[in-house]
């Protein structure tokens, strides 16, 4: 049976389908702060026809909401702080009319391409790891310090003639990301997990975005965290309730559904980018992920 993975969305393209022009000067689609309430914005998730590849922190600053995450309700009230991963599906089932919130979306490219790629990939993730749920409730004095380097960085974003515009956003994305991360530590007592298996974890999820197009194997991952396969595999299995392979294949799927709907490229450049032994295999893979053959699913978009 076929795996049920949404298409991926790049921010930039995600915030063109939703807007359908660009309103932010010179904007390079990387990061971007949203002032969301009842009737705009990111909030219409559910208009989108697959999920985004981006990172998402969305702090509630008034009235309530209520959402499907990945197939679990979650209800978000004022001061929670919600987070979003790459690939997670969401639908808003409830919100109320006096709704308002702000939202800081970074794209996948960008978090990986910063160093403080380590801070956002454990951010995003720890609730997975450790939490019960993917928001948080924020002290006063946390909501004002993420506020602040949120409307920093959205200076930034309004100043396009600033000489390190770039440098700047990342260097304040990367505060923003430290921030949280130690407002999660203070919010766990009890961890799920010891130290070492969370580090663990959260350093295969580094690695898999950076390498998941030349290696499929378990054993290349478990190799560069000095592990064995075996271990590697148990330690995503009872962190995450998921396979190694599951995390590699739903990347290939995601960067495989992108290339074939946003690019001309032919389909054996697709499968050798992917680094699949020969056409047919990718076509396979493909088909067996996704329900069709790689050339239906271009022809269908």
């Amino acid at each position: 049976m076929p795996s049920c993975v949404c298409d991926m969305f790049r921010l930039e393209a995600t915030w063109m389908w939703q807007y359908g022009h660009d309103t932010i000067p010179d904007w390079d689609g990387k990061l971007l702060i949203v002032d969301t309430n009842a009737h705009n914005s990111l909030v219409e998730t559910n208009a989108l026809p697959g999920t985004i590849a981006a990172y998402g922190y969305t702090i509630v600053l008034q009235g309530w909401m209520t959402m499907l995450y990945n197939g679990r309700e979650v209800r978000c009230t004022k001061d929670d702080i919600i987070l979003y991963t790459p690939g997670i599906t969401i639908s808003i089932l409830a919100i109320s009319n006096d709704y308002r919130g702000i939202c800081l979306v970074a794209d996948k490219d960008f978090v990986f391409e910063s160093p403080t790629m380590r801070d956002a990939i454990r951010a995003a993730y720890l609730p997975t790891v450790e939490l019960s749920e993917p928001r948080l409730t924020l002290a006063e004095d946390d909501i004002k310090h993420l506020m602040q380097l949120m409307g920093i960085i959205r200076r930034y974003l309004l100043s396009p003639g600033h000489p390190f515009r770039s440098e700047s956003l990342r260097t304040t994305y990367g505060l923003f990301l430290l921030e949280l991360t130690a407002i999660q530590e203070r919010a766990i007592r009890d961890r799920r997990y010891p130290k070492r298996i969370e580090e663990l974890f959260f350093d295969f999820l580094r690695l898999v975005p950076i390498h998941f197009a030349e290696h499929h194997d378990v054993s290349f991952y478990a190799s560069r965290l000095c592990i064995t396969p075996r271990y590697l595999a148990q330690i995503v299995r009872d962190v995450s309730g998921r396979t190694v392979v599951d995390y590699i294949n739903q990347m290939l799927l995601m960067e495989a559904s992108y290339l074939l709907q946003q690019t001309s490229l032919p389909i054996v450049e697709i499968a050798y980018r992917l680094h699949f032994s020969e056409t047919a295999s990718f076509s396979h893979f493909f088909t067996r992920m996704k329900g069709m053959s790689p050339r239906e699913y271009r022809k269908g978009k």
